[in-house]
């Protein structure tokens, strides 16, 4: 196709890469706004393999980083279940959006004592309001379903423990100035309490409210599978999205309250779907081996076929071509190929999927944002993609996608195995930035060596290369062993690092992960490995092992100080101290602790960001905007990249605007953008600017 021909369908091809990068759950719609994400749906494997997993009988746990098309798969499945199988209920529930009610609703600390019951609370009547909801449509007799629900309403399926527990509470209240009180109201139960001054009844209450149960789910449970089974439904999908927005502690109140129930006691009739990311999951009291984990993550996805790393990267490779190839045919109606989006003057076609692959781990939304970026560089200009834009692209991507949400997002997601006391969102920054500078100076000493005629490696040598007046040898991949791999589980949840490969060096097991590409092109980092022979060899150098050295950067983080007069002590002193306790600048008792030395910036971060009690939804537009601050964007943009319907943007913006930090200009509609209040009350104070 000409280069004419092929920016008179512009728009057509804007709106496939705008497709991929949706968040939540991604409902692709056509020009009519008809629901397309099934026609466009593209599995990891050419037999619908993944699909396949979703629609068997076992309980599934889809598990893959933001974007790897976990809510697609969901929303692929359900069509299929409600087009094809009479006998099936699909139920789709965003687990963020039950979470985010009890956010915006308690305005204490995340670990309230309340909050494994707002979840349950929330979570279990937006199940039930959902098989309703869907129950009404595929039955015509609906008084069963009604008098269950009103039953629900009305308590008579309350806890026998929780109702005792009500009571009991009720009576300690009067000696130890404790209130506690429960009710029955048209939305659920309805808990208050106020847990007096921390003796030991108070602390009792507090662990009660932490384990009962409010409802008798078992016998919801049965009622709901005879109303089924009574109109020919055999099967209810409970397609759970989101998981790992919720704590772990939610999340073991939603495992253990309903989850482990049904996987129990409801396999016949309940078939659980749960989509989560790796690493930031807890399966609670659930049977686990009752539960099939499926990776969508391509190493994850493909070691298995792909047999060694070149095959799992021609795998990967294979989805992203296959994913471009099926929106585009579904967007253009056929008239544009993949090819012809591509600048193949200099660089074969392969070379550019090759690129995005470096770009993108074959990641649907990052590709996306990829090259929507390229898009705007070329083929809206009447260009076509070359190398360049794609690089510009990743560095675009990088520092207003990857890097903002890692470094500016206070609802931070850490991996659930990393050390609490020390892995926090400041600490991760910090490895992140030591790793980064650990492999760009190898890159120069490397390069120094070679000019010097010290460089003695062998493999080195042969690899380094001059390339216009500069030197190229990669650094940007290393390895770790693969028992302490965990510490970079959070960098990999966003991903700062991906990992690549498993293997060993001397015996011992590896993994190998490699620095985003955008962010090596930042920092002048070459990224790779070299062809041929040599590459079989070449991460597994010396050099590249990062196994002691990421412990050691974790161990400066921490620091030994007095809590009174602030002085820092070695551990030698510190062993010295531990002697007799006493300070030895102000001389008082016990005040000597180890901490994280950045702990003191991040919580006053978190808690001047608590104290503006912005909801979640507000707080995510401020992010886009902030990430966007060059741009107008309308509330239609906005609502496709926060998963929010752009009614609720607009009236959202209402309060935004008149608190001063959203501001918008009208042209056909209002485009909106963000003010220097928000950036300087938000943003400047950064994780990034704190260090």
């Amino acid at each position: 196709m000409e280069v004419l021909a092929l920016h008179s369908m512009s728009g057509e091809i804007d709106k496939v890469f705008k497709s991929l990068m949706q968040s939540g759950r991604p409902d692709v719609v056509d020009d009519n706004q008809n629901v397309i994400t099934p026609e466009v749906y593209v599995d990891l494997f050419e037999n619908d393999y993944i699909l396949r997993q979703v629609l068997d009988d076992n309980h599934t746990l889809l598990k893959g980083r933001r974007g790897t098309g976990k809510s697609t798969i969901f929303v692929k499945a359900e069509d299929i279940l409600t087009k094809e199988s009479v006998n099936s209920l699909p139920i789709y529930i965003n687990l963020q959006t039950c979470y985010e009610v009890i956010r915006t609703s308690n305005s204490e600390t995340e670990d309230n004592q309340l909050t494994r019951l707002q979840t349950y609370r929330n979570f279990l009547t937006e199940i039930l309001e959902n098989i309703k909801k869907n129950l009404k449509k595929r039955i015509s007799n609906n008084g069963e379903i009604n008098k269950l629900f009103l039953e629900i309403k009305e308590g008579q399926y309350i806890d026998k423990d929780f109702e005792r527990t009500l009571d009991v509470n009720k009576t300690i209240s009067k000696n130890n100035n404790s209130t506690v009180g429960g009710s029955i109201g048209t939305e659920g139960v309805n808990i208050t309490a106020n847990l007096g001054n921390g003796n030991d009844q108070g602390e009792a209450v507090t662990r009660t409210l932490n384990e009962i149960r409010i409802f008798s789910i078992h016998s919801i449970l049965k009622q709901i599978k005879d109303i089924l089974h009574q109109n020919k439904i055999n099967k209810v999908y409970l397609f759970l999205d989101d998981f790992s927005e919720l704590n772990e502690e939610s999340q073991k109140a939603v495992i253990d309250s309903l989850i482990a129930p049904i996987i129990s006691s409801y396999n016949d009739t309940f078939k659980v779907k749960i989509a989560a990311y790796p690493g930031r999951i807890t399966l609670g009291n659930a049977d686990a081996t009752k539960i099939v984990p499926v990776s969508l993550d391509f190493y994850e996805a493909y070691e298995a076929s792909g047999k060694n790393y070149n095959g799992v990267e021609r795998l990967s490779i294979d989805y992203i071509k296959r994913t471009l190839e099926m929106r585009l045919n579904v967007f253009t109606n056929g008239q544009v190929k993949l090819n012809e989006l591509f600048d193949t003057t200099n660089y074969p076609f392969d070379d550019y999927l090759k690129r995005l692959f470096d770009c993108t781990c074959a990641i649907p939304r990052s590709l996306g944002y990829i090259l929507n970026y390229c898009y705007l560089a070329s083929i809206n200009n009447g260009d076509t993609i070359n190398m360049q834009h794609i690089d510009d692209a990743a560095i675009k991507y990088y520092d207003e996608n990857i890097y903002a949400d890692f470094a500016n997002d206070i609802r931070f997601k850490q991996s659930f195995y990393d050390d609490k006391s020390l892995l926090d969102q400041v600490a991760q920054k910090n490895l992140a930035d030591e790793i980064i500078e650990y492999l760009y100076n190898l890159k120069r000493k490397l390069i120094d060596n070679h000019m010097k005629g010290t460089l003695t490696n062998q493999l080195f040598k042969d690899t380094i290369q001059k390339k216009g007046s500069n030197y190229w040898i990669p650094t940007s991949h290393f390895h770790i062993n693969k028992d302490s791999e965990k510490l970079l589980k959070t960098l990999e949840l966003y991903y700062i690092v991906n990992k690549y490969s498993e293997g060993s060096t001397r015996g011992d097991k590896v993994s190998y992960y490699g620095l985003n590409y955008g962010l090596c092109v930042e920092n002048k980092i070459d990224f790779g490995r070299p062809e041929g022979r040599r590459k079989y060899d070449y991460w597994r150098q010396p050099d590249f092992e990062l196994t002691k050295f990421i412990p050691q950067v974790l161990s400066n983080i921490e620091v030994i100080e007095c809590s009174y007069c602030n002085k820092v002590y070695s551990d030698l002193q510190y062993e010295i101290y531990l002697e007799n306790e006493n300070c030895f600048k102000c001389t008082e008792k016990g005040t000597v602790v180890k901490k994280n030395k950045f702990q003191g910036k991040l919580e006053k971060k978190i808690e001047e960001w608590r104290q503006r009690s912005l909801p979640n939804t507000h707080i995510s537009i401020l992010r886009v905007l902030f990430n966007k601050k060059d741009q107008k964007i309308s509330a239609f943009e906005i609502g496709n990249l926060v998963d929010k319907h752009h009614l609720t943007i607009t009236n959202s913006m209402r309060t935004l605007c008149n608190k001063g930090y959203v501001d918008f200009e009208i042209k056909s509609k209002r485009y909106y953008y963000i003010k220097d209040k928000s950036i300087s009350e938000f943003f400047s104070d950064s994780i990034d600017s704190d260090l």
